[in-house]
C-alpha cells in the first residue's frame, strides 16, 4: 500500500503540559544541530508549559508543531495592554513522511485552535521563510545584530568565555570630562567613572524588571512580557546555550543588560541597554536581519487594538485560506481612542466601495512593513473614493516597533 492510501490511518491529537516531553525523540531528530544541553534545558524547563498537536499512526509519532504561550505588551492608545499569543516551535515532521501535507494540516489544526481562543496573532522563527510563506505567515521583526566595541570585548573576554565571574569594569570617558574642576578629586576615587559589568543573578531579577519595562515602553510598540519569571527562564536558557546573561552597572544603578550564547559560536541574543551607555559596548550602526514571521490568527482580535489618526469606516475582504472564521467581508470603523470589527453579510455589499486583502499582506501592513497602497486592492466606487479610502489607510497607526528575540 502507498502512503497516498495510508493517510487515512493518521489522526491528529493534542497533548498538554508534561505530556509534551514524549515529543523528545522526534525533536532530536528533526533540530540535530541543538546540543544535549539544550534539549534537557527545553524538555526540562519549557515543554511542559506548552501544549501540541501530532500527526500519529498506530501510535508512531509523525508530525508535530508546539505551541508555547506567551504575553504581549501592545500599545494602544498610549498604554500598554497585555494579550495573549503563541510563539509556534519545534514544527517538525519525519524524514520519511515529509512533503505529504502534514504540517500543513497541522498548522491549520492549531490556527484554528488559537482563532478560537480569540488570540490576535501567532508567530514563529522560521529555519527558512519559503516553508512558512504559503501558510500565510510573513516577517514582522528584524532582529538586530550586535557586535561587540573591539575595546570591550577584549577586557571582557575572560569573563564571556565564563573563565571568571569577577566584575569587569570599564572607563567612562565622558564623565571624566564632564567632571568640574572643583571635583576633580572625585577621579580619584574607586568606580568613579566606571561602567561594572558582571553575571546577573537570581536575586538581581527584580531590579531588572524594573529597569527593562520601562525601556521596552519608550522604544517598542510591541514586545514579548518581561517579568520575573521570564528573566528566571533566560537564565537558564543562556546557560543552555554555553552562555550567561551580564548586567551593566554605573554606581551599582543598572543601566543595561545583555544575554550571551556561546553555542553556536559567540552571538549578543539581546542587548537593552540605556543610549548613553551603548557605545562603550556595542559597535554603532549595527545591521537586523528578518527572524521572525507573523500571521493575524483572529482578525476582529488583531483590529481592535489597531487605531487611526482620524475616523475610519472601511469595508473589508478578507480572505483566509487556513481558517475560515476570518473569511468574508467585515465592517471595520476605527479612529482616535475606537476600534471596532462585525462581519457583514456578502448579499448586503451590493455596489458598495471594499478594500480587499489577505492574512500576509494585512499582517504586512499592520506590522508597518508595507504600506497600504501594496497590501490592499479596490473594489467598486469611483476613482475618488477609492483615492479618499486609500488615503484613510495611510492614516492607520501601524505597529512597526516590535522587539522578539525568543528562541523558544
Amino acid at each position: 500500500m502507498d502512503k497516498g492510501m495510508e493517510l487515512q490511518k493518521q489522526r491528529i491529537r493534542r497533548l498538554e503540559a508534561a505530556g509534551c516531553r514524549s515529543l523528545r525523540e522526534l525533536w532530536e531528530e528533526a533540530f540535530a544541530e541543538d546540543t544535549k544541553l539544550f534539549n534537557d534545558y527545553y524538555f526540562d524547563n519549557k515543554a511542559e508549559k506548552n501544549n501540541a498537536l501530532i500527526l500519529e499512526e498506530d501510535g508512531k509519532l509523525l508530525s508535530m508543531v508546539s505551541m508555547t504561550p506567551y504575553q504581549v505588551c501592545v500599545k494602544t492608545d498610549g498604554i500598554f495592554r497585555k494579550v495573549e499569543s503563541t510563539y509556534l516551535v519545534g514544527v517538525a515532521t519525519r524524514q520519511e513522511w515529509r512533503r505529504h501535507g502534514f504540517m500543513g494540516r497541522l498548522l491549520k489544526e492549531a490556527c484554528g485552535e488559537l482563532n478560537a481562543a480569540g488570540q490576535p496573532f501567532a508567530f514563529l522563527q522560521p529555519a527558512a521563510p519559503e516553508i512558512y510563506e504559503p501558510f500565510r505567515f510573513t516577517y514582522i521583526y528584524d532582529k538586530p545584530q550586535w557586535i561587540f566595541q573591539p575595546e570591550f570585548g577584549l577586557m571582557a573576554d575572560d569573563l564571556l568565555e565564563g573563565e571568571s565571574r569577577e566584575p569587569v569594569f570599564i572607563r567612562d570617558g565622558r564623565k571624566i570630562l564632564q567632571a568640574a574642576e572643583n571635583v576633580l578629586e572625585k577621579k580619584e576615587q574607586p568606580g568613579y567613572g566606571m561602567l561594572e559589568v558582571r553575571p546577573m543573578e537570581e536575586e538581581d531579577i527584580p531590579e531588572v524588571v524594573r529597569f527593562a519595562v520601562p525601556l521596552l515602553e519608550r522604544r517598542f510598540q510591541v514586545y514579548t512580557e518581561r517579568s520575573a519569571e521570564y528573566y528566571e527562564m533566560m537564565l537558564k536558557e543562556m546557560y543552555a546555550q554555553q552562555g550567561d546573561s551580564f548586567l551593566l552597572l554605573d554606581d551599582k544603578r543598572i543601566v543595561g543588560y545583555f544575554l550571551y550564547s556561546r553555542e553556536k559560536g559567540p552571538v549578543i541574543q539581546e542587548a537593552l541597554i540605556y543610549p548613553e551607555f551603548e557605545e562603550l559596548v556595542l559597535e554603532p550602526d549595527t545591521v537586523s536581519q528578518p527572524a521572525i514571521m507573523g500571521r493575524i490568527i483572529s482578525l476582529p482580535a488583531m483590529l481592535s487594538f489597531i487605531r487611526c489618526r482620524q475616523k475610519l469606516d472601511v469595508l473589508l475582504k478578507y480572505e483566509d485560506s487556513m481558517i475560515e472564521e476570518n473569511n468574508g467581508f467585515f465592517r471595520w470603523q476605527t479612529g482616535p481612542g475606537e476600534s471596532s470589527v462585525c462581519r457583514m453579510d456578502a448579499g448586503k455589499v451590493g455596489q458598495q466601495i471594499y478594500a480587499e486583502t489577505s492574512p500576509e499582506l494585512l499582517t504586512a501592513f499592520l506590522f508597518g512593513r508595507r504600506p497600504a497602497e501594496e497590501c490592499f486592492s479596490f473594489r467598486n466606487g469611483y476613482r475618488w473614493e477609492r483615492e479618499g479610502l486609500l488615503q484613510g489607510l495611510e492614516r492607520i497607526k501601524t505597529l512597526r516597533d516590535v522587539c522578539i528575540n525568543e528562541i523558544v
